[in-house]
């Protein structure tokens, strides 16, 4: 399930963007939940509490936060979210390009731009849903991660912390369920409180593994033999 955020202070036009999204996402046979906000505040009270958007159609002038200061709060705290802007100030449209915005649409030429828009929205978003993993925790929170950004996961009592390249993130799950929802070739168990993703592996040692970023950790001595194995096989070495 897709989640979609509408950021428009116009009630007609966040009414309006809505029900066509709904039914263009539909026509591209991809299943979205939508949340509409009337300030670019509203929306990243939500999105800093981690909850997690795949896309956001944002406008520009707004009360408070305004569109462009928006999308650079939110890409802080959700690098992979994808930004629309929907603006009838189509001057603005290079202030954006600091922004990564996946399209500028001018409010002139919305229910026009607006059909082809969502077919390439959507099919961005499919391709990304095959290589991120998508995971809900204990606590009905969800979140998204970048599977090639992943560099190991560790259990820690009742929660599991995920490391990335940027930053990590604590989760009230089980590793188990994670390790469940990863993909089967790519990620190594060397312990049975961590999974490594293999493509960060620099070094496997008799006690430990050495990531490329330097940092070290512990392997299991039953799992060493295994745990080559399956490295060797991911590198294309057996």
């Amino acid at each position: 399930m897709l989640h979609i955020a509408i950021v428009e202070d116009d009630e007609v036009v966040r009414n309006w963007l809505r029900d066509e999204l709904i039914g263009h996402f539909s026509a591209a046979r991809m299943k979205a939940e939508f949340d509409t906000f009337s300030t670019g505040d509203a929306f990243l009270s939500m999105a800093e509490a981690h909850f997690s958007f795949d896309a956001v159609f944002l406008d520009i002038e707004m009360p408070g936060t305004d569109g462009i200061r928006t999308a650079r709060r939110l890409r802080a705290v959700q690098p992979e979210a994808l930004t629309v802007f929907v603006s009838g100030r189509e001057d603005l449209v290079y202030d954006t390009f600091a922004e990564k915005p996946f399209r500028f649409l001018p409010k002139s030429r919305l229910a026009e731009m607006l059909p082809k828009t969502v077919a390439a929205l959507a099919e961005e978003l499919r391709l990304r849903r095959e290589k991120m993993l998508v995971f809900t925790d204990s606590s009905g929170d969800v979140y998204s991660f970048s599977l090639g950004k992943i560099l190991y996961i560790e259990a820690r009592n009742k929660d599991c912390r995920i490391v990335t390249a940027e930053n990590e993130t604590l989760l009230r799950c089980r590793l188990m369920d994670i390790e469940s929802a990863l993909p089967r070739d790519g990620f190594i168990k060397i312990h049975r409180s961590y999974v490594v993703n293999a493509a960060s592996i620099y070094y496997i040692g008799k006690q430990s593994v050495t990531l490329d970023s330097g940092e070290e950790l512990p392997l299991s001595r039953n799992r060493a033999g295994d745990v080559r194995t399956a490295f060797l096989r991911f590198a294309g070495g057996e």
